[in-house]
């Protein structure tokens, strides 16, 4: 799961992977920082949850799904 909001005009973004997704290699930490890039930021976390921000909420939709490609393989 992947969630973005906004706190005082800045994108917080959040990534929990569940035990089955870390199974077939996922791992939140890698998945935040791919959004949190695109935000204007940076972020880590653990294998099953992470968090990271930005400075750019516009960019949004664009770091969402940069990481489900990401999952996907595209």
């Amino acid at each position: 799961m992947a969630l973005i909001s906004s706190n005082d005009g800045k994108p917080v973004l959040v990534v929990a992977v569940s035990d089955a997704a870390k199974a077939a290699g996922l791992k939140a930490g890698s998945l935040v920082k791919i959004g949190s890039t695109i935000l204007g930021g940076g972020g880590g976390g653990k294998d099953d949850f992470a968090q990271g921000g930005g400075i750019d909420s516009s960019k949004s939709q664009a770091a969402l799904t940069a990481i489900t490609d990401s999952i996907s393989g595209k």
